[in-house]
């Protein structure tokens, strides 16, 4: 299975969420504020994100080198949509796309799977990786205003302690992120 985020239809944070927060009322840091918001982003939202859910709106593309028995499910909830399923046939040629599948649980907080058509079964694939191809919309419409407040978090955090190592101790992260996210966090089964 391999998993790409193609697209973030909107920003964890905007810039002028996080200067209101970090109190920053000049434009000299913009710029180093942006990189803070995209790690924050990276960190909540990416394929390998903490929380292994999509934050805020995105679009993503999810393959495999054959269809499962049964159901498949799609990661990253909440399921937004299932834009396209694609396979390459068994006996060569080009790419299919399938139509007829069954898309459930959209919307829900921790689910979201598709299954074949009924009383059919998924077509056979030529193995290779990459045969199944899925394309799908994950995520809230509106990001959580938990998720939102870990992020400003996590950049405040990072825009007062620049240095990775110093002389002086620096604590870790703030446990206000980790029980911010906690209800959103997606353990894998």
């Amino acid at each position: 299975m391999s998993l790409r985020l193609v697209s973030v239809i909107a920003p964890i944070v905007s810039s002028a969420e996080a200067k209101a927060h970090l109190r920053v009322f000049h434009s000299d840091d913009d710029a180093y504020i942006d990189g803070l918001i995209a790690t924050a982003s990276d960190h909540l939202l990416g394929e390998n994100s903490w929380i292994g859910r999509s934050s805020t709106a995105s679009e993503w593309e999810l393959t495999f080198c054959e269809f499962p028995a049964g159901r498949l499910d799609i990661p990253k909830p909440p399921l937004a949509s299932v834009d396209g399923v694609f396979y390459m046939p068994a006996g060569g040629g080009a790419e299919v796309e399938l139509t007829g599948f069954r898309t459930l649980d959209v919307g829900v907080k921790n689910g979201g799977y598709i299954l074949p058509a009924k009383n059919t079964s998924w077509p056979a694939t030529d193995g290779e990786p990459g045969s199944v191809r899925i394309e799908f919309a994950a995520g809230y419409a509106e990001t959580p205003a938990s998720i939102k407040h870990a992020a400003l978090l996590m950049i405040g955090h990072w825009y007062e302690n620049r240095e990775a190592a110093t002389e002086a101790k620096l604590s870790d992260m703030p446990m206000a992120v980790d029980a911010l996210l906690m209800p959103y966090r997606n353990w894998p089964s």
